[in-house]
């Protein structure tokens, strides 16, 4: 596992330690603020039977779990110096965890959202529905997220397989009002193409099953410690757009500067793999609240 080029992000401010130890940090002199953050990591490594061979595998190896609190630590690091924070990892974010932080959220103006996990999909009455693992193998569906989030999710980001799957129509109000995770999270019917937004005050950033055709990357999220190429993994990408993004840049601007580093591309829509499978919805011009 290759994670030299990571670590100058991740130890600029993680030199400090930060230790988590419940659900709700204390927000001191947060108070008054508009915004709020959560980041969610229900790491889940619980093992179960791969039905095409009959072994026992888990959804998230042993160096994906250290790779994702490597992110989640200096996620935190990044948002907690501009917003009050929920940071359940783990054991603290169950299905009951998340749904009742996406209500809290919706107490402030603004929720700033970031979830690193697994999805779950099914269709019910020939409609389908998305939805996110938590680490007690529950899952949370698009209709409950949909019922605790509302347009004050103004930047969102879900690193799961298929969260940036519009299934169409996007709005059935016979069946549980909503399919698909960019709709229940921003209350938008659409909110437009990938990357073709430039008005409003949201933007959502999810995957499609767009993956380039070689292994080992399958249809889905990439895996942190997949690498992109002999320098950087994909953990780089999260790093990366959210320490661009925490020195005011905007989603656009960060998607074409990561690009830039890790690809040496001229920008995001020059990438082979990246451009199309991560897609970002809504004004992909604007910065963090």
């Amino acid at each position: 596992m290759k994670i030299d080029k990571i670590n100058p992000l991740i130890g600029l401010l993680l030199i400090c330690t930060l230790l988590f130890s419940s659900t709700l940090l204390i927000f001191g002199n947060f108070a008054s603020a508009t915004t709020c953050a959560a980041n969610f990591l229900p790491n889940n490594y619980k093992p179960y039977v791969d039905f095409n061979n009959g072994t026992i595998v888990t959804l998230d190896t042993p160096q994906e779990v250290n790779m994702s609190g490597l992110v989640f630590d200096y996620l935190i690091s990044v948002l907690l110096s501009r917003y009050p924070m929920y940071n359940p990892y783990n054991e603290t974010c169950t299905d009951s965890d998340f749904k009742t932080i996406l209500s809290y959220l919706q107490g402030y103006d603004n929720a700033v959202i970031y979830s690193k996990g697994h999805r779950d999909a099914k269709i019910t009455n020939g409609y389908s529905h998305y939805g996110l693992i938590m680490n007690n193998n529950f899952t949370v569906w698009d209709y409950e997220i949909f019922d605790r989030t509302s347009s004050k999710n103004v930047h969102t980001f879900i690193w799961h397989c298929e969260t940036g799957i519009q299934p169409s129509p996007y709005y059935n109000p016979t069946n549980n009002n909503n399919r698909g995770l960019p709709v229940a999270f921003t209350h938008k019917v659409t909110i437009g193409a990938a990357l073709g937004g430039t008005s409003g005050n949201q933007v959502y950033l999810g995957w499609t099953n767009n993956s380039p055709s070689y292994n080992p990357l399958p249809g889905g999220s990439p895996q942190y410690t997949w690498n992109i190429n002999v320098d950087y993994l994909y953990a780089q990408i999260a790093c990366l757009y959210y320490w661009h993004m925490g020195q005011n840049s905007s989603t656009m601007y960060a998607l074409d500067e990561l690009c830039k580093t890790i690809y040496g591309t001229n920008g995001f829509t020059d990438t082979f793999d990246l451009c199309g499978w991560l897609v970002a919805y809504g004004n992909i011009y604007l910065e963090l609240p």
